[in-house]
């Protein structure tokens, strides 16, 4: 269980850093789309699993919330009551359906690049050799 704790704990860590949105300046803002940011809000974690097998029971919440200025925030609490909080920044690219995260690991930065099609963030990624899904939709 400790093994999937910090497999729940990395991928907040990549979300993180894969939701660094960088501010633009006015002059580059060029649709509505891009000045009201449509994909910003609270999403909720409907899928999660580890190596095929179900974890999501295991959580209250797994929440992720994508800020106006290009920060997010995930967090989530287990059914034992531990809970945690991790941000960074995002960048969202509605033309190529993608999303990237990043977050700072002291001196370094690590991004992960995600897809992010019809509202809802896909998450994949190799966590101790097994590997980690997650669905986010927009609360």
């Amino acid at each position: 269980m400790r093994k999937f704790f910090l497999a729940v704990c990395t991928l907040v860590a990549l979300l993180a850093v894969a939701l660094s949105f960088s501010a633009c300046d006015a002059e580059e803002l060029g649709s509505l789309e891009d000045l009201s940011k449509p994909y910003a809000g609270f999403y909720e974690c409907e899928k999660l699993t580890l190596a095929g097998e179900d974890k999501s029971a295991a959580f209250d919440f797994v929440r992720l919330e994508l800020g106006y200025g290009g920060e997010f925030n995930i967090s989530y609490r287990t059914k034992k009551g531990n809970a945690g909080t991790l941000g960074g920044e995002y960048d969202a690219d509605p033309e190529k359906e993608e999303i990237t995260f990043r977050v700072k690991q002291g001196l370094r930065s690590v991004s992960r690049t995600f897809p992010f099609e019809n509202g809802v963030i896909r998450v994949e990624e190799s966590v101790l050799g097994k590997l980690l899904y997650a669905e986010f939709k927009m609360e």
